[in-house]
């Protein structure tokens, strides 16, 4: 996660998201706000990423999507200078209905899903990918990193602990133990871990990312474009035999009861720090040294 400054606010939305064709059949989708290291801004930002995935599954000519960020990091997370809940009409000071907040929740159900898209999906990683950049990582069907890409859940640290949103494909794909491990420490894991853990395809030099991507794009493209497809449909289908229908239900109930956590006086609080500091970058690093002082960096 990262804080953003009003700097940026004249940036138009669809520039933050871009698409361009790169080659036959491929299709790729740059976040694209490198100055703040690609921070999710909520909900435009999440729309816009949605409404470029649409576009390629609905072009018949494009068969795979390489998921990209521009700059040194592919993703930092969410700007937290506007958590989820506040978008959906929190103001500080003031208590939402239950209402507003679950069909806040229900409402970014498919915005960007691109773990249900009907197009492979590759990412190329660099730098960082914390917090909902982890989270769009795991949800690709391959990754492609960069040997100094680094990755993270640390929006765990803000509250969420044991709750995770994307907590099912966490543990699938790094392991019950291993998922675990990292969602509640919030720690850092290296591109090499990764990549023992089968998750990582290739690891290449950071100058050899987009290359690398473009390969594997181009292998996948070899393939029918109805196989493709039907693929998909596979795919879908075996993830919701695993529940993951079920969790998406559950995550409507579950993000609107983490917004009325209630926190004991020793424990490390976000909305705490943020309300003493003013600031949600002296927040989060008031957060994270409770953690990194304890070597979980």
């Amino acid at each position: 996660m990262t804080q953003t400054s009003h700097d940026d606010e004249e940036q138009p939305v669809d520039d933050m998201v871009r698409y361009e064709t790169v080659d036959r059949h491929i299709a790729k989708i740059t976040l694209n706000r490198p100055h703040r290291k690609n921070a999710i801004k909520m909900p435009e930002m999440n729309e816009e990423l949605g409404r470029k995935l649409h576009r390629a599954e609905d072009d018949d000519e494009i068969k795979v999507i390489i998921l990209a960020g521009a700059g040194t990091d592919f993703c930092s997370g969410e700007d937290v200078t506007r958590t989820p809940v506040e978008s959906f009409g929190l103001k500080r000071g003031e208590r939402l209905p239950q209402s507003r907040r679950i069909r806040g929740i229900s409402k970014t159900r498919g915005t960007a899903d691109l773990l249900r898209a009907d197009k492979t999906i590759i990412a190329a990683v660099q730098g960082a990918a914390f917090g909902l950049g982890f989270n769009l990582v795991l949800q690709c069907d391959l990754v492609v990193a960069a040997e100094d890409a680094r990755f993270s859940r640390r929006q765990t640290r803000i509250g969420f602990a044991g709750m995770d949103t994307l907590l099912p494909i966490v543990m699938l794909k790094l392991g019950i133990n291993r998922g675990y491990e990292v969602i509640i420490t919030g720690r850092t894991v290296s591109a090499q871990e990764l990549k023992d853990w089968g998750v990582i395809s290739s690891l290449v030099p950071a100058d050899s990312l987009e290359a690398e991507a473009l390969r594997y794009a181009k292998a996948v493209a070899l393939h029918s474009t109805d196989g493709l497809m039907i693929g998909r449909q596979a795919k879908k289908l075996f993830w919701d035999m695993l529940g993951m229908a079920q969790w998406t239900d559950f995550l409507a109930v579950s993000h609107p009861l983490f917004t009325n956590l209630v926190w004991r006086e020793d424990e490390a609080n976000f909305l705490k720090e943020r309300s003493r500091t003013g600031s949600a970058r002296e927040a989060l690093d008031a957060v994270h040294e409770r953690w990194e002082s304890l070597g979980f960096q």
